[in-house]
């Protein structure tokens, strides 16, 4: 049977996921990890991955170490910071298998009460048709069933669908399961392996600059600290999942639909110039690109 279908994992191939940005609020980033190996933090976690929640299982552990009882819960009220970045390129791959008619869901995991932080505030994942949480099923990858179910929720059989994992035992477990595994290294690698399977085509590039409106004062806080967490006006990067830009046709109407109240020297134009290694992908006529505007790589002018 053809491949149909594209099921991602979301932990390392769509978000990072960083446990020890919890812990650090509450003690010393350089006490984190001797903390996390004496509680034992990878087969606690790997535990919560099955349950729906994790309040039980923090109670359990924390009884346990009663000395940390505070660095313990803290995973659990300080989670958001452990998942604040996307990882570049993945999203236009997505983007992409979509437009090519391919059906794409997600199967993490992830313990579901946590799961539902990252489901709100990463965008990109409202393109999934579906997504298995392990936490919402109890089945846990590489457990041979959530592939199974997976496929199921995706409409297809397992000689239909491609697994993407960075995990290289769960990508293993769903080729012995009849899936196609395959590891994630970066998106670049992952595309390439999903052109040489066939589901996708090469690349059309973007060979024209593009631009993107910005209130002047967004534009000097991104230049003081170096990033950008900006889609469009409004909007953040995360919670859209992309960069908002216009190829240069679309100026005046971006222009007066989002900025007419903004005077021009309360506004800035942002360039960037062709480059076959970003992640763009054109949607309903609009250039996207699907990683962290690259602060030091744009040309800013002010509107004429």
């Amino acid at each position: 049977m053809a491949l149909s279908a594209v099921i991602f994992d979301i932990g390392g191939v769509l978000a990072e996921w960083a446990p020890e940005r919890a812990f650090e609020q509450v003690m010393p980033a350089d006490q984190v990890r001797a903390f996390m190996e004496h509680i034992g933090f990878d087969e606690w976690n790997r535990t919560n991955d099955g349950l729906r929640s994790i309040a039980e299982s923090e109670a359990t552990l924390a009884a346990r170490f009663p000395d940390h009882a505070d660095g313990i819960r803290a995973y659990r009220q300080h989670f958001p910071h452990t998942i604040t970045e996307m990882v570049p390129g993945t999203g236009a791959v997505l983007a992409e298998l979509s437009q090519a008619g391919v059906t794409t869901i997600a199967l993490t995991n992830w313990a579901a009460d946590m799961f539902a932080i990252a489901r709100e505030r990463f965008g990109i994942l409202k393109r999934f048709s579906d997504i298995v949480v392990s936490g919402e099923e109890g089945i846990v990858k590489p457990d041979p069933a959530i592939y199974a179910l997976a496929c199921l929720r995706a409409g297809v059989e397992p000689s239909e669908a491609i697994f993407i994992d960075d995990s290289p035992p769960n990508a293993a477990a769903a080729q012995d399961a009849g899936l196609t595994g395959l590891t994630f290294i970066s998106a670049e690698q992952l595309r390439a392996e999903l052109v040489g399977l066939g589901v996708l085509h090469a690349p059309t590039p973007v060979t024209e600059p593009i631009f993107h409106w910005t209130p002047r004062t967004e534009w000097e806080t991104a230049l003081i600290t170096g990033e950008y967490p900006w889609s469009g006006r409004g909007m953040g990067y995360l919670a859209e999942g992309f960069v908002h830009f216009s190829f240069e046709h679309h100026l005046a109407a971006t222009r007066d639909r989002y900025y007419a109240d903004l005077a021009p020297e309360d506004l800035m134009l942002l360039r960037l110039d062709p480059d076959p290694h970003l992640p763009i992908v054109v949607e309903n006529g609009f250039p996207h690109l699907f990683a962290e505007l690259p602060v030091r790589r744009v040309q800013a002018s002010a509107p004429a």
